[in-house]
């Protein structure tokens, strides 16, 4: 168990450094302690259109308010976008991960608001 939570912590690391290279990109959530989740939301696009995106892109993340209304107000934000990690995931899906959201970005594969 000790080993899965260090390559889990790992993944977070290595996750949160490449979404923040992507432009536009807001982490929410900065817990020291923190579970291997990551929830951003992508300036001027619905977390619900990124979260299709991804999908067609064939990377499996949740989007929505996650039963957490009241944390994310405080945030200032309704909703999020959250892959989940996981022992079974890696680092390249991550580096996909950031690849799908740059090229979102870039505008293809998204539904602007």
């Amino acid at each position: 168990m000790e080993n899965i939570d260090a390559y889990e912590h790992e993944l977070l690391q290595y996750g949160t450094a490449g979404l923040l290279t992507v432009p536009g990109l807001r982490m929410i959530g900065a817990a020291r302690e923190k579970a291997g989740v990551l929830s951003f939301v992508l300036d001027d696009m619905r977390t619900e259109d990124v979260g299709v995106a991804l999908n067609e892109e064939g990377i499996a993340v949740r989007s929505g308010h996650h039963c957490a209304q009241p944390i994310l107000r405080r945030m200032g934000v309704e909703s999020t976008v959250r892959p989940s990690l996981a022992l079974y995931n890696t680092c390249e899906e991550l580096e996909e991960l950031v690849a799908a959201l740059l090229r979102i970005q870039a505008g293809r594969g998204h539904r602007k608001l």
